[in-house]
């Protein structure tokens, strides 16, 4: 599909989208002259109590900011880093360097400190905006001397550095905002955004503001539910794409976005903010859900038994209706009772207006979706690939299909290669990494990127997922394994973090298995017993050939700072692998000793337990 094609599609869709010029900051001046006085924004202050800003002073910040920097040295093309906590500064930054054109670089303040300084080097940054002076130190030593500014949102007094507050009251006073303050053009680079670099280095890849705008209006078309009365939390990190595409979409609706600094605390303000759609990845739906199972476990046995009976309603219920069944009088009645007593109760920890939630970044396993539409709380997964900056497929409230990551967006076309690898066309495709000519060696002769997923398409236009063609392996035998397919189930085992799958050129593959540290106290050799069961249950239904021969159990957690964990969360296979090298190859050897008997046995070390299952 052209790009001119796709903007027919959505530009009626949404009044500020039509009007924005096709800008990112045109689309923040058009939703500012349709609903001036309506609140866009909501951040707690210092004392606690949430503090709103309306359209109007966001504009009037950006516009005035924008200027801020230009008086800084911010010139048309330069790039700026943006390292801080979600907040509202941030997306006031972010729309300023845009509206300067400038191109904004969003910066993980959690990443690894040399992943941060080979992105300052790629980009070569002219200014900073960061949460403290001390991020300072994440940054390269070349660049920093080349930068024409820092700014903090806390300067803490330090030398050199421009406090943002100081920085808009100056810009304010001087007359900034005014009509000539967006300086950004449809065609222009507006961000770069890095791959994750699950298998390597992450690689730099720029958009402009058209394909920014194209990919919120893609968001928004799936999801027409989302209007200016609807309020949504921003509580991933801004330098995470897919929460700065949620922001970018509540400003085409009009709807209210609820900041929250610290990811941690998203539940203890999810009432508060009472969302109607809430996005996350997921890792934190199945926390989430333990979480709801703990709480459940902790209330007295009748009342389990109750929400037992209800969740065992919603079960057939949510299926009957997955499936387009019609139930019976007596089968609504029945749920409409559960959904009284105990379901709504459940829905209702997460605040009286969620309809649903958005999962990305990585496979949901099927049956945390079933668990959580049984409660009445539909998980919808998306799916998309850093290379094409518009989402690839989307489930859509009235049209899902669990198992898979839903139909293609407007602004994508897929196909299947000869493989089964995913191919994807449009005008939300890159034109090339960061440093290279073009994209033409990524793209085929059609202009389709190969996505680096295997993919089935149904006969209705819904896609499922295989695996990632880089991760997925073959065993000794010739088979071909797709970790996810096999990790999946494990992470129903309720004491794991995280499971992991191996076995490239082995008979059969094995699991390694991250415990909490609170499951790992508790005694290691009834966890050990106890999780074996587990993973006999949970892996039953799979072939022969996917059930691991052995599993390696350990307490060591899987993080971001040690280079295990992507900044979203993806598993990095390769440093997990090394990292646990000498206990995997410890127990190939008793797999092969073993010869197919069961055995159990500790490693020298106490640290790791190893048995068959």
């Amino acid at each position: 599909m052209s790009a001119a094609s796709a903007v027919s599609e959505v530009q009626s869709h949404d009044a500020a989208m039509a009007a924005s010029g096709w800008t990112v900051t045109g689309l923040l001046r058009a939703r500012s002259a349709l609903t001036p006085d309506d609140i866009a924004l909501w951040q707690l202050s210092p004392a606690g109590e949430w503090v709103s800003t309306r359209w109007s002073a966001y504009r009037q910040a950006v516009a005035a900011l924008s200027a801020g920097f230009r008086k800084l040295g911010l010139s048309s093309g330069s790039r700026v880093g943006i390292m801080a906590p979600s907040c509202q500064e941030w997306d006031f930054a972010q729309l300023a360097v845009l509206a300067a054109g400038g191109v904004a670089v969003g910066l993980d303040p959690y990443a690894l400190d040399e992943h941060s300084r080979e992105i300052s080097r790629r980009c070569d940054f002219v200014g900073l905006v960061l949460a403290h002076p001390s991020l300072l130190d994440k940054i390269d030593e070349a660049v920093r001397k080349k930068l024409r500014f820092v700014v903090c949102l806390d300067a803490a007094g330090a030398p050199g550095v421009v406090p943002l507050a100081a920085l808009l009251a100056e810009a304010l006073d001087d007359g900034g905002g005014k009509e000539d303050w967006n300086q950004a053009q449809a065609d222009t680079p507006a961000t770069i955004i890095f791959t994750s670099g699950t298998t390597g280095e992450p690689k730099g890849i720029e958009y402009s503001h058209r394909q920014v705008c194209l990919a919120a209006s893609a968001i928004l078309a799936a999801f027409p539910e989302v209007g200016a009365a609807s309020r949504l939390a921003c509580w991933l990190p801004l330098s995470n794409l897919f929460q700065r595409m949620i922001n970018l979409s509540a400003i085409g609706r009009g709807a209210q976005t609820y900041y929250v600094s610290d990811p941690r605390e998203v539940m203890r303000f999810i009432k508060t903010i009472a969302p109607d759609l809430f996005i996350g990845v997921p890792r934190f739906f199945e926390k989430l859900h333990a979480g709801i199972q703990e709480a459940i476990a902790q209330q007295p046995a009748w009342q389990q038994a109750l929400v037992q009976w209800a969740l065992r309603v919603g079960h057939r219920h949510a299926s009957a209706a997955r499936a387009g069944h019609r139930r019976s009088v007596g089968s609504r009645l029945e749920f409409r009772l559960a959904d009284w007593l105990a379901l709504g109760k459940l829905r209702g920890a997460l605040g009286p207006n969620l309809r649903f939630m958005v999962s990305g970044s990585a496979p949901m396993p099927v049956w945390l979706l079933e668990c959580f539409h049984a409660m009445g709380l539909p998980i919808l997964e998306a799916y998309g690939i850093s290379e094409n900056i518009i989402p690839v497929s989307i489930n859509r409230p009235d049209n899902m299909r669990f198992g898979t990551v839903g139909q293609a967006v407007v602004g994508c076309e897929v196909i299947l290669a000869e493989d089964g690898e995913l191919l994807v066309r449009g005008p939300g495709v890159f034109a090339g990494y960061l440093g290279e000519a073009s994209a033409a060696s990524a793209l085929g002769a059609d202009g389709y990127l190969a996505s680096g997923d295997f993919a089935t398409i149904d006969a209705d236009g819904f896609i499922t997922l295989v695996g990632r063609k880089s991760e997925i392996f073959k065993t000794s035998t010739g088979r071909r394994i797709a970790p996810a397919s096999i990790e999946s189930p494990l992470r129903q085992v309720p004491q794991l973090e995280h499971a992991v799958v191996f076995g490239a050129r082995r008979a059969q593959p094995v699991a390694l298995l991250v415990v909490s540290e609170a499951a790992w106290e508790t005694g290691r050799h009834d966890l050990f017993k106890s999780l074996r069961k587990a993973v006999v249950e949970v892996i039953g239904p799979l072939p022969a050939y996917q059930r691991p021969a052995g599993l390696v159990i350990t307490a060591q957690a899987l993080t971001i700072a040690g280079g295990q964990l992507t900044a979203n969360l993806k598993l990095r296979r390769h440093a997990i692998e090394a990292k646990h090298a000498s206990a995997l190859a410890d127990l190939y050897r008793q797999i092969d000793a073993a010869a197919g008997a069961r055995f159990d046995a500790w490693s020298a070390d106490q640290q790791t337990f190893y048995g068959s299952p």
